[in-house]
């Protein structure tokens, strides 16, 4: 008898995995496939990395040999910019990173079975099935689309022609994707309804039309954005693709998939060690699963707007008093607590999300502790007591940015009201 049984070998398999045998369970993962096998999705986006510091992974990927990208030159709305992001990007061969993180699931005590398909035996030796399976869905759990079909085109290319920077350029309604991969060809990606060739695609864009012909014809896949409304059960669980799929715009899947690896190892942790709070679990990873889905839709959409999103104006901490904002609530909602989930006292922000801690500072207190309203610096001094002055400014800007709490604007005057 076995206590997890992941069944896919992909970054959110090798996650929940991984993370699950550190947390002292017995695990088996199923792979069909050899590695490393051929895979697309090569940018990693930035916030990768507090995904392997948590796993402890973080120097294994560093010294990889993989490649950081800093500069993008995007066209997207007619004209073309080169921008310098603070946060570099991490350029990966996808067969060598799966491979790599999933050899470090078996470093940890994962049993790892590849190439092998799972049989009913398999299953029927586990306590729990996690589905990593991706678009296949092992589990065939049903799935809502999130948004219009979308297919992705591939190809590589011999010859990167000295460019480092990632390009992006928008074509009507269709999109175009292209970065130096670590061994130095030059990988492009197509992303549209299915209606246009690749090759029309590049050959009317401005950054891809002098690529020449391609290391091998094209190849298309699925790419249509969406989420599973019933991802965890007392029995299974799906992560990754096998819950939700994102649209590819953010470059965020792999981020996305690893963070719903660790969140499920935590919410199956519990399900079998804490079964009083299993409940709680589930409604965690489904939250989970469902805020993510949803976030990158809102995200997907005002990236392919006519007009680019409007932002709020930034709001300085010395700008006078701060309140609780009328939409601010707290709730007792399912929180990671170490190694588990537990309910806690949570802040209800005005988009709908619950959030207990940032980081590892407990929000609800915080709250608590205000008088209405309250200068924002008199509030950095008062946290300042328990925490780092920096951290609690930190803190202060995430809740005005989140509208949990919101500036006093003065009251016109006699004469102001007058006019």
């Amino acid at each position: 008898m076995i206590d997890v049984l992941v069944i896919g070998g992909g970054p959110a398999g090798a996650v929940v995995a991984l993370r699950l045998a550190q947390l002292g369970l017995a695990v088996r993962l199923m792979e069909r496939s050899t590695f490393p096998r051929p895979h697309v999705g090569e940018s990693l986006s930035p916030g990768v990395w507090v995904h392997f510091a948590t796993l402890g992974v973080a120097d294994r990927v560093l010294h990889a040999g993989f490649r950081m990208s800093r500069q993008t030159l995007l066209r997207w709305r007619g004209q073309t910019e080169r921008i310098v992001s603070e946060r570099p990007s991490l350029i990966v061969d996808r067969g060598r990173f799966d491979a790599l993180m999933l050899g470090a699931a078996r470093d940890a005590g994962v049993d790892v079975r590849q190439p092998c398909a799972a049989s009913a035996h398999d299953l029927g030796e586990a306590r729990f099935v996690v589905d990593a399976s991706g678009r296949s869905g092992f589990t065939r759990r049903t799935r809502r689309p999130v948004a219009s079909r979308k297919i992705a085109w591939h190809a590589r290319w011999p010859d990167a022609r000295g460019e480092s920077a990632t390009r992006v350029e928008r074509l009507d309604a269709t999109w175009l994707w292209g970065t130096t991969l670590p061994d130095g060809t030059f990988s492009a990606m197509a992303f549209g309804s299915g209606e246009e060739p690749m090759a029309s695609m590049l050959r009317r864009s401005e950054l891809f039309s002098r690529l020449g012909d391609p290391i091998d014809p094209p190849r298309a896949a699925d790419a249509t954005p969406y989420v599973c409304d019933d991802p965890i059960d007392m029995r299974s669980a799906a992560v990754g693709e096998a819950a939700f799929a994102i649209d590819p715009i953010s470059s965020s899947g792999v981020q996305a998939a690893m963070a719903s690896g660790i969140a499920a190892a935590a919410a199956i942790n519990t399900i079998l060690r804490r079964p009083a709070d299993a409940s709680a679990a589930i409604r965690f990873y489904a939250a989970h699963v469902a805020r993510t889905s949803e976030r990158h839709a809102a995200w997907a959409a005002d990236s392919y707007a006519a007009a680019p999103p409007k932002t709020a104006e930034p709001i300085a901490i010395d700008d006078g008093a701060l309140f609780a904002a009328n939409t601010t609530a707290v709730v007792t909602a399912p929180a990671i607590r170490g190694d588990f989930i537990e309910l806690v006292a949570a802040v209800r922000t005005r988009f709908g999300d619950d959030v207990a801690f940032l980081e590892d500072t407990a929000l609800a207190p915080l709250l608590a502790s205000l008088a209405s309203p309250t200068p924002a610096r008199r509030i950095v001094d008062d946290w300042s007591r328990t925490m780092p002055p920096s951290r609690a400014a930190a803190v202060l800007t995430w809740l005005v940015e989140q509208q949990v709490l919101i500036p006093q604007y003065p009251r016109p005057t006699t004469a102001d009201s007058r006019e």
